[in-house]
């Protein structure tokens, strides 16, 4: 009799058992269903990993779906452990109706991943959260997508999944059997739930799973698609480490501060470093242009050229044609601009005023100097904080898109760069001299929206982008040919660069998406006409335009000087959690979390690893420090 009441308790503890692990392995397979709806989405890099990448990101993701799929089922445990004493919670109810809020969650999550990942080349993480903060920027930058069909396929699919679940929930709480021994199923339940650890952790090893417990790979893309993206998103909200310690330390502090030494700027001065007339004081244009990857100078769409008017400038003045982004966010390329300041993987130093503050920066440099200075952008500063790193310039001037008439907002960002044009233009002509501008141009940006007729024909979204640039180009040529009839034309420089490079046109090598142009025009410039190859980052644009009008530029930590000689040539950018080094005749790309150099060309050394490594671990405490 004693025997046959234990199988029976066991059976029936047995049989909620059975219903947790099939409510935990449907989860698994709904996010295999995903990662292959986003191999899927990503058709173009999926094909050029390779068939056994795609399947080893299917086999190798399941780990992390596991895990993720643990923590959705533990509440379930909870209700029938629960069930065992209150009959309430052996209805399906409760089970269906968490059910479909987590699925909610997690559509919405995975959809969002989709869109980020081909907007910026990365899985979902608490980047986005950041600059929720300005609903309005927020908006504009996903107003150009078919937000109403997204949301609604969201919705259907969403229906459907959560029919299956509740159909599927239904019948195995019916299934469900009683038992009169309430201990023994407790106890047996309890321990059964206590052991969703192990799939929670990742299994028995040492270290509790992470995003790099699922690289296998030396294709980054597969990296990145064997990674589940809800896991991806609560790890980085959770860990935050923007408030955490230095997360980069490869090597002791001495190692890297020589390392870094080796290739700091050295501070050295000769006058044919002067890009002006010993002894004058020129007007100073900063043109940052959005987006303006180098990767469109050189090519034409259905015969148009992309960039005439800046290629044909390019013979007018100093062109450095072997420059780099220190980031892939304008947020960092305005800080690398106008302080010298190297990108951040994992947040941005804009983001945080406080630390913005303590950041040296041209236009307070050129306010000592006795300069007027004025700042132009046709969007909303505030975003990503901007608005307060910014305010730190000291700006006389300070036009943003509150001081534009409807008319001209013509994008969802702002006012387009024609009539920001116009207000750069009189804004120099009457400001005292000498003067510092900075533009920070905005039509090239998501949608890509333009004010006049298509030049570049098509409605897909490198077509749209081509023609913003091509559209921006007529106009900073506008504003170049009439500085040239002012009196002051042979005393100022214009430098024309980007805050950012672009993922579009797509390129077979990530490097691509860095490089940017940079260009000295302007009456003032004691050379015209040639090229410098040397290899420096936007980082250094603060540097080699103080010491080209002969001012201190010690203050700019991480900025050196391009025209000199005896400085080391590379540069250094970060994007989302990762860096990348340049130096001539070689680069490569470094996955933080992989902990794996994903990317590489030319000739690269383990010295310049190191230096690479060096280098993001000094700046990331720089940045910590502040």
């Amino acid at each position: 009799m004693y025997r046959v009441f234990s199988i029976t308790y066991l059976y029936y503890m047995l049989s909620r058992i059975y219903l947790i692990i099939k409510y935990w392995l449907c989860w698994i397979l709904f996010f295999e269903c995903c990662r292959v709806i986003f191999l899927l989405a990503n058709f173009t890099e999926t094909k050029a990993a390779g068939s056994l990448n795609v399947l080893g990101s299917l086999f190798h993701g399941i780990l992390m779906d596991a895990s993720i799929a643990a923590y959705i089922t533990v509440p379930l445990c909870i209700f029938i452990i629960a069930s065992v004493f209150i009959n309430y919670f052996k209805k399906p109810v409760i089970t269906v109706i968490y059910t479909g809020i987590i699925l909610l969650l997690i559509l919405s999550i995975c959809a969002a991943d989709i869109g980020l990942f081909r907007a910026w080349g990365y899985r979902i993480d608490a980047t986005p959260l950041k600059y929720l903060k300005n609903p309005k920027e927020a908006w504009a930058s996903v107003a150009n997508l078919p937000v109403f069909w997204i949301t609604t396929g969201i919705i259907v699919i969403w229906i459907l999944t959560f029919l299956f679940f509740k159909k599927l929930i239904v019948k195995w709480f019916y299934n469900l059997h009683d038992s009169n021994n309430k201990l023994y199923n407790f106890l047996g339940l309890f321990i059964f739930t206590a052991a969703f650890i192990i799939p929670i952790r990742g299994g028995f090893q040492l270290a509790p799973i992470n995003q790099s417990s699922v690289y296998f790979s030396k294709s980054n893309y597969a990296n990145l698609s064997a990674i589940n993206p809800c896991f991806n998103f609560l790890f980085s909200v959770i860990n935050d480490e923007d408030s955490k310690g230095n997360p980069f330390v490869f090597m002791n502090e001495n190692d890297a501060a020589s390392l870094f030494l080796n290739i700091k700027d050295s501070n050295s001065f000769s006058d044919e470093q002067l890009i002006v007339k010993k002894g004058t004081t020129p007007n100073v244009i900063v043109i940052v242009w959005e987006s303006f990857t180098k990767k469109v100078i050189t090519i034409t769409k259905n015969g148009t050229e992309i960039t005439p008017c800046f290629n044909k400038l390019i013979k007018e003045g100093i062109y450095f044609s072997d420059i780099y982004a220190t980031g892939d966010r304008t947020d960092k390329g305005i800080a690398g601009v106008l302080s010298g300041y190297p990108a951040q993987p994992i947040t941005s130093i804009i983001k945080i005023p406080a630390k913005a503050a303590k950041l040296p920066m041209l236009p307070k440099i050129f306010n000592e100097k006795g300069y007027q200075s004025l700042f132009y952008y046709g969007g909303e500063p505030e975003f990503a904080n901007m608005k307060a790193y910014l305010s730190g310039g000291n700006f006389e001037t300070f036009v943003t898109k509150k001081d534009f008439e409807d008319k001209d907002l013509n994008s969802k960002w702002g006012a387009h760069d024609g009539a920001v044009m116009e207000k750069v233009f009189a804004g120099v002509s009457k400001a005292k001299q000498p003067f510092f501008c900075n533009w920070l141009t905005l039509t090239s940006h998501e949608p890509f929206e333009t004010p006049v007729p298509a030049v570049i024909e098509g409605k897909d979204d490198v077509s749209l982008f081509l023609n913003s640039l091509h559209y921006t180009d007529s106009i900073l040529n506008v504003l170049v040919q009439k500085c040239k009839q002012q009196p002051w034309w042979n005393n100022t420089i214009i430098i024309i660069t980007a805050d950012h490079g672009h993922r579009m046109p797509v390129s077979d090598k990530k490097i691509n998406d860095f490089k940017i142009p940079l260009l000295f025009l302007g009456g003032a410039l004691n050379q015209q006409g040639i090229n410098i190859s040397n290899t420096a980052s936007q980082t250094d644009i603060a540097a080699t335009l103080l010491a080209g009008l002969g001012y201190n530029h010690s203050a700019f930590l991480f900025s050196k000087n391009i025209l000199n000689k005896i400085n080391k040539q590379y540069a250094y950018m970060a994007y989302n959690n990762g860096f990348g080094f340049v130096q001539p005749g070689g680069y490569f790309f470094f996955d933080n979390v992989g902990k794996q150099i994903y990317e590489q060309g030319g000739k690269i050394d383990s010295n310049m690893i190191r230096t690479g490594k060096a280098y993001e671990q000094l700046s990331f405490q720089d940045f910590l420090n502040k």
